[in-house]
């Protein structure tokens, strides 16, 4: 009975020494380690564009593109709205320039500080129309010359025209001509 366990014992240790002969370092092959970087590039590539894909899918809907031909004008019978905002630290000053873009020239108009009271020179941002069309007409109405106008597009402040009265407020027209 003696011999069998030897006999056991023995296949155990040629099946050990012959595991231990395949964990050895297996030789060098290239075309393992090519697929390998193969496969590992082609894993990233889907990562980034699964990545890309979630990010497009959760955009925000605020990001527009804005063609060089876009020109919203105001109708003739409508009203353009306009923000009237104080950076020059006048008090007063945004308030009775809105009542003159209200009251004298018809215009939908609101008043706010701006974030900065150290403007030098006023702006006019036209928001809607790359042409500068209703910046000039509010430039016009305020007396001013086309200098002052600018083109800035921001859909989320929802007016057609900016209004940013600086330190050189004093040759802002408030009376009708």
């Amino acid at each position: 009975m003696a011999t069998p366990s030897r006999q056991k014992s023995s296949s155990r240790a040629s099946q050990s020494q012959r595991s231990a002969k395949a964990i050895e370092k297996a030789p060098f092959d290239p075309r393992r380690s090519f697929f390998s970087v193969v496969l590992w590039g082609l894993g990233i590539v889907n990562v980034l564009l699964i990545a890309s894909s979630v990010r497009n899918h959760f955009a925000t809907g605020s990001e527009h593109s804005i063609s060089s031909d876009t020109a919203v004008v105001a109708e003739p019978n409508t009203k353009l709205k306009i923000e009237v905002l104080n950076g020059c630290g006048v008090p007063g000053l945004a308030q009775k320039c809105a009542d003159y873009l209200r009251k004298q020239q018809g215009f939908d108009t609101f008043h706010a500080n701006y974030e900065r009271h150290d403007i030098p020179r006023t702006m006019i941002i036209d928001r809607t129309s790359n042409e500068l069309v209703n910046g000039r007409q509010v430039a016009q109405k305020l007396g001013l010359s086309d200098d002052y106008v600018m083109y800035q597009a921001s859909p989320e402040r929802q007016v057609a025209v900016s209004v940013i009265i600086g330190q050189d407020y004093k040759s802002i027209q408030l009376t009708p001509k």
